[in-house]
């Protein structure tokens, strides 16, 4: 069954009430129904059939022009495609060294994973790149550090040579300067901060206002000193008492 095709032109206008596509159709104002539909199916069978006349013009002129002399042969343009297929195809073991350097910095973009960027403050008030090779280069001494104790530690010739560990560098995150500007983190005691800057809340903190290695060391040494004091005023009272009944005696 062939489709029905009718020849739109001026004897020949689209019926009134036709709600299909025009081309060109939203461009026309002011004008009949029958002249816009007209126009605009001929204004797009003229501009359709240049395109057509244009594509088959540069066909046969791509077709006739004299084809250009090849630089090299067949054969060397096969020999260089495989030598590059050996040496950068994933599946062929080529002798290109694909492994990264650890103090290598990571592609722009790159989200994975960073050691010690979350736990340390060298992931704060830097750029990525300085932040990465910051955390890279401590990793790196870290793992140095572990493997000298680890072969330190073995013995030769069953004689035992010990050194002294070295002391791990205490790395404190709340720092009695304060935190950095726009620190959204939890900072104990923060509420009881009113009518105070962020800087002033941050160094009045208890975790931050002492000198020792850690809170966990200055909370120890306060509650030692505590005790001390609590004793020595037991001591105090006890002492007093002893000497009225000593005098009542005399």
């Amino acid at each position: 069954m062939n489709a029905f095709r009718r020849q739109v032109d001026e004897s020949h206008p689209l019926l009134p009430g036709y709600t299909g596509y025009i081309p060109l159709r939203f461009y026309r104002i002011g004008t009949s129904y029958g002249n816009d539909s007209v126009w605009c199916v001929n204004t797009f069978r003229d501009a359709t059939q240049r395109r057509n006349d244009q594509m088959n013009e540069l066909r046969c002129i791509a077709a006739t022009d004299p084809q250009l002399p090849p630089i090299c042969s067949n054969e060397d343009t096969l020999n260089v495609l495989d030598d590059y297929n050996y040496k950068h195809h994933p599946n062929m073991l080529g002798p290109v060294e694909t492994r990264r350097d650890l103090l290598e910095p990571p592609i722009p973009g790159w989200t994975g994973f960073v050691p010690r960027s979350k736990v340390t403050e060298f992931g704060h008030g830097v750029r990525y790149h300085t932040m990465a090779e910051n955390c890279y280069q401590d990793f790196k001494n870290s793992l140095d550090r572990v493997q000298r104790d680890y072969t330190i530690q073995q013995p030769i010739k069953e004689i035992i040579i010990t050194k002294p560990k070295e002391p791990h560098p205490h790395q404190r995150f709340y720092r009695p300067e304060g935190m950095l500007p726009k620190y959204t983190g939890h900072i104990p005691h923060e509420r009881s901060g009113i009518g105070k800057t962020f800087g002033n809340v941050c160094r009045s903190c208890s975790v931050c206002n002492h000198s020792d290695v850690s809170y966990g060391a200055y909370l120890k040494k306060k509650h030692k000193a505590e005790a001390v004091q609590e004793s020595i005023k037991e001591d105090e009272k006890a002492l007093p008492a002893s000497c009225f009944e000593n005098e009542s005696r005399q």
